[in-house]
């Protein structure tokens, strides 16, 4: 049985509880105002016999000579409608005077309350026909003379009782088959996005096309969110599904060149024995396999949340003075690496993680920087974030690039780049690496003139209200002695 089908029977059967319990209310609430009425007719019927009943005048001050007291009724039709039946009984149960209306009847109309000395009121049922009886008793100097028993037929109550419980049930039908039909409608096209999410996914499932997207046009309710929310889902798995067969191909891209040149100087060894070139090309290729899937898995255990960082609070400004003595053994015979701007900072990280990041940005200047070039470091706060910055003087990144060089495996110049050993990760490494110690890095280039990595991470706390002062000396000193404005 389906959703809709359910919630159709639910609200179906909710609607059903809810006639009948407004049913009864309506029920119980017409037989109380009828009876209500009927109560004051005849209140008002025994209060207009009481005040016109004639008797004989008799003093009570000897009750031994009290004469029987004989009622004499007016004509009873003139007080209150024919349907209004009235009898007067003595104190020796014997009936006195009756309505015209009752014809020949001589019994009592409730023979039990003859003999109460309040009034009563009960319901009866007289050769078939229910009646409302009022009793009440007629007292004079103190002692009850007699009783009077006035009622009113109770077929007007349970007639409009009946019509309105007949009523109620037809309308309840209606009601019923109306919510049934209507609600099954109202609940198709409630439930369509929901059916075609599912035709959605199901198409997915089957066909592989996760470009699909569901449209909707209608408000923004909760099956709107439900839709978008779908969606971005469906969007991004579409990213990930395809940086997944992008990361799958560019590995095998990258894995099939070694392998190559190690299969074709193993083939070159045993035909012609051992050779210097062909061992050469395969310990290049073999450490250039190595630092790929030493990479990759790192990367691997980034995205697992296996790798995690050792932080400890640490002078940025001496760390970036180590890679910088590092960046100069590197660039022995390449291009110049100096300090900019320099000013001590500390901050909360992990000393070897932060080297792997300055380095991989650097190792990337050297590449494309020319000999004559210069590569250089600077390092200052700024509100309350460190910000280093790696410059070149090489060829520079396309605007078109700058978006993606972020990218695992992504090179602007593939040609060039595969033949300087990258894979084009060293960059992914470094943006995890700053967004790892809740910081971020970015680029700026222009062709002919340079690049700019910009890195900025987060103070230390004790760092966050006061920065100290520029070591100037230490700036020189490992500076080469060459004086270096500081701003």
């Amino acid at each position: 049985m389906s959703i809709r089908i359910r919630l159709t029977i639910a609200y179906s059967a909710l609607l059903v509880v809810i006639l009948l319990i407004f049913g009864g209310i309506v029920a119980s609430v017409l037989h109380w105002v009828l009876l209500d009425s009927i109560d004051r007719t005849l209140d008002r019927t025994v209060d207009e016999v009481i005040e016109n009943i004639e008797g004989p005048r008799v003093d009570l001050t000897f009750p031994e000579m009290r004469p029987a007291l004989n009622f004499v009724l007016p004509d009873l039709d003139i007080f209150r409608a024919s349907n209004v039946f009235v009898q007067v009984w003595n104190t020796n149960n014997q009936l006195s005077s009756s309505s015209t209306n009752l014809g020949n009847y001589r019994e009592p109309l409730d023979a039990a309350a003859l003999t109460a000395t309040q009034a009563t009121r009960r319901d009866v049922v007289i050769n078939g026909t229910p009646l409302r009886v009022l009793t009440r008793p007629v007292i004079i100097a103190g002692r009850i003379l007699g009783r009077i028993q006035a009622a009113v037929t109770l077929t007007t109550v349970e007639e409009a009782q009946s019509r309105v419980v007949l009523v109620m049930l037809a309308a309840g039908i209606v009601a019923l088959i109306t919510s049934l039909f209507l609600g099954e409608a109202l609940l198709a096209r409630a439930l369509r996005p929901i059916e075609v999410i599912a035709e959605t996914a199901s198409q997915i499932a089957t066909g592989d096309d996760l470009s699909r997207r569901i449209p909707y046009d209608g408000p923004p309710d909760e099956l709107g969110q439900l839709t978008q929310t779908f969606n971005d889902t469906l969007e991004r798995l579409e990213q990930l599904f395809q940086a997944q067969r992008r990361f799958v191909a560019d590995v095998s891209h990258e894995l099939r060149t070694p392998l190559t040149v190690i299969q074709a100087g193993v083939d070159l060894i045993r035909r012609y024995g051992l050779d210097e070139d062909s061992l050469a090309a395969i310990d290049s290729e073999s450490k250039r396999m190595v630092r790929l899937v030493g990479d990759l898995l790192l990367l691997a255990r980034a995205d697992a949340g296996e790798l995690p960082l050792l932080k400890q609070e640490l002078e940025l400004d001496t760390l970036l003075l180590e890679v910088f003595e590092r960046a100069r053994v590197l660039s022995k015979d390449g291009p110049t690496v100096k300090l900019g701007r320099f000013e001590p900072v500390r901050i909360e990280g992990d000393p070897d993680r932060l080297k792997q990041l300055l380095l991989n940005l650097i190792s990337n200047a050297l590449k494309y920087t020319p000999p004559e070039g210069q590569i250089t470091l600077a390092l200052w706060p700024e509100g309350s974030e460190a910000v280093i910055t790696v410059s070149d003087t090489g060829g520079g990144i396309p605007e078109e690039d700058l978006p993606h060089i972020f990218d695992r495996f992504y090179r602007v110049d593939e040609a060039r780049d595969r033949k300087q050993g990258g894979a084009g990760l060293g960059l992914a490494i470094a943006r995890w690496i700053a967004e790892a110690h809740g910081g971020q890095i970015s680029a700026e280039s222009q062709r002919g003139v340079g690049t700019t990595f910009i890195i900025r991470l987060p103070l230390a706390m004790s760092m966050r209200d006061t920065l100290p002062a520029v070591s100037l000396r230490r700036v020189r000193q490992n500076n080469g002695g060459q004086k270096t404005p500081v701003s």
